[in-house]
Parts: structure tokens; C-alpha cells; sequence
């Protein structure tokens, strides 16, 4: 497959309704996937994103889940800004994750008392792992990423309602 034809199948990609495309041959491995994210009046956005894959997984999905296309049919809900919460946003670019390992508990739960200073997330950039501190003292409204979710600088991870 040359660049023009890879180019050619992300831009149909982009265009389509999938959320999600895989494929393999024998000299690529390819894995595109457009990644939810909310707008304003929590809206669903989609952002496209392309992963290389290195497994020889023959998993291929070419249409979103029956689960996913109920929630895109629905209607969104007006959702209320949260003006009296605190939002702790990446310092950097890399990948969330919510525990210090995938066997661990995560660090925090909605709903939890934390305090300023407290390890939220873990954000994995160049193989170094950087712990994101709460810089209130609060308690935790909404977690915005998923566990294992890139993260760009600056995006919500967190919700804090604050003391």
C-alpha cells in the first residue's frame, strides 16, 4: 500500500459512519479509529485518530456497536456549564491512566474526598510516567478520560468540586 492509497482509505475512513477500522496484509498493520469526545451541550464529537498496531490480531470491526449507535441516535441532553468546579486539564500530551498499574484500584473514584497534592492520574509520555496532583482540595465530580485514552495538552481530565 503506497501513501496515496493510505491517504485515500483515512480520508474515506473520516468520511464514513465507522468509528472504528482495522486492517492487515502482509507488509502493513493498520489500526484507525475516530475517538469520542464532547462538546459544547455535551454534543459527541469524533476525533480521528490512527495507532499503528503491531499485533497479529484478525479482529476486524467495520461498524460501530449496536450500543455505540443507540448513543449517537439519541438526542444529547442540554447539559449545565459547571461553573463551581475545578478542572484539572494535562500538562502534557501521552496517555491517561486512572491506576498506578492495570491490576491496581484507581487512584480515584467519583465521588472521593481528595485533597491538594493527591495523585489523580498518571499521564505516560516517552515512556516516562508523570504523576498529575490535584491542585484543590475537593471532591472528585466527574473523571473526563478513560483509563488507557491519549490525552492531549490541555484536555479536561478531571472535575473537582472544590472546599
Amino acid at each position: 500500500m503506497n501513501f496515496e492509497q493510505l491517504k485515500e482509505l483515512i480520508d474515506h475512513i473520516d468520511r464514513s459512519s465507522l468509528y472504528e477500522f482495522e486492517m492487515e496484509n502482509d507488509d502493513i498493520s493498520l489500526k484507525l479509529s475516530k475517538r469520542k469526545t464532547y462538546g459544547a451541550g455535551g454534543v459527541v464529537q469524533t476525533q480521528d485518530q490512527v495507532e499503528p498496531n503491531n499485533q497479529a490480531e484478525p479482529a476486524r470491526k467495520f461498524s460501530p456497536s449496536s450500543e455505540e449507535e443507540t448513543a449517537a441516535q439519541s438526542a444529547p441532553q442540554e447539559i449545565a456549564p459547571d461553573e463551581d468546579l475545578h478542572e484539572l486539564k494535562a500538562p502534557i500530551v501521552g496517555t491517561g491512566y486512572l491506576s498506578s498499574s492495570p491490576d491496581a484500584p484507581p487512584f480515584v473514584s467519583e465521588g472521593d474526598a481528595v485533597s491538594k497534592g493527591q495523585t489523580i492520574c498518571i499521564i505516560e509520555a516517552m515512556k516516562v510516567m508523570n504523576e498529575i496532583k490535584s491542585d484543590v482540595d475537593g471532591t472528585i465530580s466527574q473523571i473526563m478520560i478513560e483509563d488507557g485514552q491519549p490525552v492531549e495538552f490541555n484536555q479536561s481530565l478531571i472535575k473537582i468540586k472544590p472546599n
